[in-house]
């Protein structure tokens, strides 16, 4: 394909050197061409990797937007930057002298106004060096600094490899974490939800996600995350989370998975996938690809999208109290909604010309893509299940009101349908964030801690498994 339309003439002995020409065969031209194809082929394959995914940069602020309280307290001239509210101990912004209560105007010329956009462009930042501007005190303090690259996981009895992919969606960081002895030869990848963000949790390494699988790494697993296009290290190197599809986001697990075996981190003969909430939806269409052991999903769905969307609905009005007739009209607005959006395919704001409520029953949709959103609705769930060979354990949180009972039992009643015994359905007293409560009031106003049964009830799975 490189070589469409240009004539191979080398010289060689036995050729006119001065012109360059000789008399070829048709096979060795053909053979010179497969030679020069593999030769850029293999030139091409090491610029491809050749590209390193570093650590993000490393800024280490907590910042807020300025309103227009800020500016008449503050006496600032405008709302103009982003309030520091804090600097972490040895960070970039330490090193830079930049205090609590500075306002931050620039970083490399471009105006800092908004906290969100703010963090987006220091991750992309591929160059250390960089300029900034303050406001302090009502004086501007320009200055230099050098970024610090995002620290790592660090644990004296498990190592943490980060690594990455080239998939669909450009390169995703995948951290591989597994004990320093007596590994077990299995492995589990786990699979987030709905929204864009990240699993690197070099700053909280209490998160409940985390404990869960650092738990399973010290039981002798390997445990695996792949961060989301546009999350984490992956800005700057890959789509944006709220652009890709959800077959996008799907297939980028898959080539993944399939790189990391090939790369001997692995056999998928003895692989496991947890999906939490919309990663539980994903799981098995990643095992239609990619051949795994069993599956592990928490807090997903098991019906249809608008069914689900109706149940969840009467779910989050019985967590917070409403009454039944105001509830009633709450699911009836959702659902008019709904149709807008799906089989009328109006935006959110065209829904709303219909039914002003619209704005905020549609405003879900507004953490992914209009094509990942339409690609959702259009699948049949327990169809994605029908083809799984493997084992199945469905969990579902009692305090969870974000996920259904029923989706769960919906799910291990169609895989045991097509593959008798293999699922298995558990509950536990646990949030959507599995952090622990008994009921839906408990969930939403006061939730305990991380709960530790769930590792408990995965561990026990995964040895029967």
């Amino acid at each position: 394909m490189f070589l469409k339309n240009k004539t191979i003439n080398p010289p060689i002995q036995g050729s006119n050197a001065t012109t360059g020409t000789a008399n070829f065969s048709v096979a060795n031209i053909r053979l010179m061409q497969k030679l020069i194809t593999l030769v850029l082929l293999i030139t091409l394959n090491i610029t491809t990797h050749a590209q390193e995914m570093k650590r993000r940069p490393f800024l280490g602020i907590s910042m807020r937007d300025i309103t227009d309280d800020m500016v008449r307290i503050m006496q600032l001239p405008g709302r103009q930057g982003v309030l520091l509210d804090k600097i972490i101990p040895g960070s970039t912004a330490e090193a830079a002298g930049f205090k609590k209560g500075d306002v931050l105007l620039f970083i490399n010329g471009t105006p800092t106004n908004k906290a969100a956009a703010t963090s987006s462009y220091v991750a992309a930042q591929k160059t250390d060096a960089f300029t900034y501007e303050l406001l302090r005190n009502g004086k501007t303090i320009k200055g230099k600094a050098t970024f610090m690259r995002f620290p790592q996981e660090k644990y004296p009895d498990l190592v943490v490899d980060y690594t990455y992919a080239k998939t669909n969606s450009g390169l995703q960081r995948i951290i591989i974490t597994k004990p320093k002895t007596n590994p077990n030869g299995s492995a589990l990848v786990f699979i987030g939800g709905i929204g864009c963000y990240s699993m690197d949790f070099a700053f909280d390494t209490a998160a409940n996600e985390l404990q869960m699988l650092n738990y399973l790494a010290r039981a002798g697993f390997t445990t695996v995350r792949i961060e989301k296009p546009g999350m984490g290290d992956n800005k700057g190197y890959s789509k944006d989370c709220d652009k890709i599809s959800f077959k996008e986001e799907v297939n980028g697990y898959v080539e993944a998975i399939k790189q990391l075996e090939q790369n001997k981190q692995f056999s998928t003969d003895k692989l496991f996938l947890f999906g939490h909430s919309m990663g539980g939806v994903m799981a098995p269409m990643v095992a239609a690809q990619v051949p795994v052991k069993g599956i592990i999903a928490y807090g997903t769905i098991g019906s249809n999208f608008i069914e689900y969307l109706l149940k969840s609905r009467r779910t989050i009005a019985e967590a917070e109290g409403w009454e039944p007739d105001s509830t009633d009209d709450y699911i009836k607005d959702c659902c008019e909604c709904a149709a807008y959006y799906f089989s009328e395919r109006m935006s959110k704001e065209q829904a709303a010309t219909k039914k002003p409520a619209c704005l905020e029953h549609l405003s879900v949709f507004d953490l992914r893509s209009r094509q990942y959103n339409d690609e959702l609705y259009s699948l049949n769930i327990p169809a994605l299940w029908h083809s799984f060979k493997g084992k199945a354990l469905l969990i579902w949180g009692e305090g969870d009101f974000i996920s259904c009972k029923d989706d769960h039992e919906i799910i291990t009643n169609a895989v045991n349908h097509y593959n008798s015994g293999a699922a298995t359905f558990a509950t536990i007293a646990a949030t959507h964030g599995m952090e622990y409560a008994s009921d839906f009031q408990q969930g939403l106003r006061n939730p305990g801690p991380y709960n530790a049964d769930l590792r408990k009830i995965v561990m026990n799975w995964l040895r029967k498994s």
